[in-house]
């Protein structure tokens, strides 16, 4: 929802990780993105996002916690960030080691 007057701005994200307790680049239905960070020290989330049914970029902090459910400015869309499932892509557990039965 547009607001007369006012000029939506997308949040200024952070310029590395080390800023952030939390950061995540999400992928939304038909490709499209959001960008979720918690600066150090503090419990607000900041999400960058384009919405999946209209195209709209929109902005949104709140109070930090996943899942979290928000709407798309422009259209009421509901879009939702899940918590990731197991560990992030491209790190390896360590290889179990074997125990040597003794005879």
């Amino acid at each position: 929802m547009q607001i007369k007057g006012v000029i939506m701005v997308k949040l200024k994200e952070p310029e590395s990780m080390e800023e952030c307790e939390y950061f995540s680049r999400r992928s939304l239905e038909n490709g499209h993105k959001a960008v979720v960070w918690v600066p150090k020290g503090t419990m607000t989330m900041n999400v960058n996002y384009d919405c999946f049914k209209c195209g709209h970029e929109g902005s949104i902090t709140d109070e930090y916690g996943l899942p979290y459910t928000f709407y798309c400015e422009s259209c009421g869309e509901e879009i939702k960030i899940q918590p990731l499932k197991g560990k992030a892509k491209g790190v390896k557990k360590k290889p179990k080691k074997k125990k040597i039965k003794e005879e």
